[in-house]
């Protein structure tokens, strides 16, 4: 199935047009998480740089699969 990111807050939303492939919700969550700890891990994402923002997993159709808050990781 292919899965699309968005990130979204109150005011924006963007748009990950592309998506990737994955066999699974569970996949796609994985790989949700492990781009999140990355970027973490790289210095590139604070909690702090994103008050409000969130990651929308979406379905091909656009049902949201999951949701994961991005101002309440672990900085």
């Amino acid at each position: 199935m292919r899965c699309h990111f968005d990130l979204v807050d109150a005011h924006q939303t963007l748009i990950d047009e592309q998506g990737v492939e994955v066999a699974d919700v569970d996949e796609a969550r994985t790989l949700a998480r492990d781009a999140i700890r990355e970027a973490i891990q790289e210095g590139a994402l604070t909690t702090a740089d994103c008050p409000g923002w969130r990651l929308e997993a979406r379905d091909a159709s656009g049902a949201i699969l999951f949701t994961i808050r991005l101002d309440t990781l672990p900085s």
